[in-house]
């Protein structure tokens, strides 16, 4: 009795925070996609292609910056709340050492990176994200650690309303991708900006201070713990940035677009489970000390993942054309076979997300890691085959095949070890 009193609890809360970062995530979704609509009805397909290779080479690196600390926060402080201002101020050292580094490096380098001048600059005006994004998410985990998911919405939605309202204006005064990239630069900023208000305003007090002579203790032991989750992110970064840099590298500009205008429908495709996403991990996290319930809430949440994700594929499998007619216009037709590839890997995508998140929750990390490398390494070589002679379409398979390698292989362990 008390068991079933606890999972419907869990599972109410579960629904709540899902409802809540669904509004961000729906909304940031819809945003996103259309400003790449602008961009791509505005500048065809290279332009878009130029605006996604210069993001591509940004968001790696930012993950570097990042650390894995985040994501450490959102576990950690789930379970121990009194340790969130020293995690915030550790956080905030390695930021600026780290990503300010790493920024530098990105603007001293680029030209290096590629042979499109465009996409050079681009790289360079995008830059300070390395730097402003791990900043902004130390806040967010705190936030989802917390299980007060309130502030992230009116962040997220506000930014991207500011970022497509200024591109517009850009576009309008004859503006080109370049000026875009700075508008994406000077938005996150004020993003930014905003969160380290809200964190000031409503989460912080005089008691919640960190001893100044534990700092540098802290530091050295969360980036040990943080190590695991850091190559993680990094791992899955250059996992998702990979067929968008080696299609730049091995085809051309036009190809990077078509990918990225299919690429976007599966993003969209993403919203729904990414607010439970961000939502389940803390919870798991919560319930680590009580396996049962917590393979129980796990199991219901992994059959409705599967569903949805047939549901999609089947869906995008019917009605491609027209919806990349409706959304990118006739030029993007050539993307109809990749949008209705990259859609069914949304599938395995979507199942290995959710065993990820429960084996960080039971500290198995280093396992994650070793699936995530291997397979990264398989989508290397598979990608050096099948780019070259099939383009985007090449590029959707790789990920629909890599996807469900990694699946399989998390969800055999977990079998393993349930016996």
């Amino acid at each position: 009795m008390q068991t079933a009193k606890i999972q419907q609890v869990t599972m109410g809360r579960l629904g709540r925070n899902t409802l809540i970062l669904l509004t961000s995530n729906a909304g940031s979704a819809v945003l996103s996609f259309l400003l790449s609509v602008l961009i791509g009805r505005a500048l065809g397909q290279d332009g878009l292609g130029v605006y996604t290779t210069a993001l591509a080479w940004v968001f790696p690196l930012s993950l570097i910056a990042e650390f894995g600390l985040g994501t450490l926060i959102t576990r950690d402080v789930a379970q121990q709340p009194e340790n969130t201002a020293d995690y915030l101020q550790t956080t905030t050292i390695v930021r600026l050492w780290l990503g300010g580094g790493l920024t530098i490096a990105l603007v001293a380098f680029a030209p290096l990176l590629s042979q499109d001048g465009d996409v050079v600059r681009g790289i360079q005006i995008s830059a300070p994200l390395v730097l402003i994004l791990p900043f902004f998410g130390a806040f967010t985990a705190v936030f989802r650690a917390k299980q007060a998911m309130w502030p992230i919405p009116p962040l997220n939605l506000g930014m991207l309303i500011a970022q497509a309202s200024l591109t517009i204006l850009v576009f309008v005064n004859g503006g080109g991708i370049l000026a875009a990239l700075a508008v994406n630069t000077f938005t996150s900023a004020g993003q930014l900006a905003a969160a380290w208000w809200v964190w000031k305003r409503w989460f912080t007090s005089p008691e919640s201070q960190p001893e100044s002579h534990k700092h540098h203790l802290h530091t050295l032991s969360l980036l040990k713990k943080a190590w695991p989750f850091a190559l993680a992110a990094v791992l899955a970064a250059l996992s998702a940035r990979l067929g968008t840099i080696l299609l730049e590298r091995l085809t051309d500009t036009s190809s990077v677009g078509y990918y990225a205008a299919a690429t976007r429908f599966v993003e969209a495709g993403r919203v729904i489970p990414n607010a439970l996403f961000g939502a389940l991990f803390p919870l798991l996290a919560a319930l680590s000390a009580q396996p049962e319930i917590m393979r129980q809430n796990f199991r219901r949440v992994m059959t409705g993942l599967a569903g949805f994700g047939v549901v999609m594929g089947v869906g995008f499998s019917l009605f491609t054309l027209p919806i990349l007619s409706l959304t990118y216009g006739a030029a993007f037709a050539p993307a109809v076979q990749t949008l209705q590839l990259a859609m069914w890997s949304l599938l395995p995508g979507l199942l290995r997300g959710g065993q990820t998140l429960y084996w960080y929750a039971r500290g198995k990390e280093q396992f994650v890691n070793w699936v995530t490398g291997g397979v990264l390494v398989a989508q290397i070589l598979l990608s050096l085959w099948l780019i070259p002679a099939h383009g985007a379409e090449g590029a959707a398979v790789v990920s629909l095949i890599t996807e469900t390698i990694a699946s399989v292989i998390l969800w055999g362990w977990g079998y393993v070890a349930a016996r």
